[in-house]
């Protein structure tokens, strides 16, 4: 019998596979490729295996109240295929009172969108965070934006 923690583990993507969209996970291609690690770290460094045998006595032990742990790895693809949708852009304003004013092309939903490209402004300018602000999206400021997926709009337009 094969565990479900050995399954998934074996059945990770290997150095130099390929995704069901055709990324290559390779360092040089496309990033460091960290889920096996992280998973091989959370399992040795988190004690998994005593707490399940924690967790095996408490269940032996309950009738109804039952415990359990699991570990689920996940990895899901950034980006558009179509690479001509794989491009962003942004207006930046300077005021010589040192706040700058960002016009963008992604839509904030509760994602923090617009927190996350007050940060990277901030960041670039030496300034504090408080000091950028943003313009909401409009296409006379940007124009040409792509759909705001793919987990990747902070990418784009910050």
């Amino acid at each position: 019998k094969v565990s479900g923690d050995s399954l998934r583990r074996d059945n990770m993507y290997k150095d130099g596979q390929s995704t069901h969209f055709g990324m290559i996970m390779s360092e040089r291609l496309s990033g460091k490729w960290n889920v096996p690690t992280m998973y091989d770290r959370l399992m040795s460094e988190g004690k998994v295996a005593e707490k399940r045998a924690e967790i095996k006595e408490f269940n032996s032990k309950n009738r109804w109240l039952k415990r359990g742990l699991a570990i689920l790895p996940t990895k899901f693809g950034i980006a558009f295929t179509a690479k001509f949708m794989n491009q962003g852009g942004a207006l930046v304003h300077l005021y010589t009172d040192g706040t700058v004013l960002v016009s963008h092309g992604g839509t904030e939903m509760g994602q923090g969108l617009h927190t996350k490209v007050c940060q990277v402004a901030a960041h670039a300018f030496g300034i504090p965070v408080d000091d950028v602000y943003i313009n909401d999206t409009s296409t006379d400021k940007v124009a040409n934006t792509m759909p705001t997926a793919a987990s990747m709009s902070t990418d784009m337009y910050g």
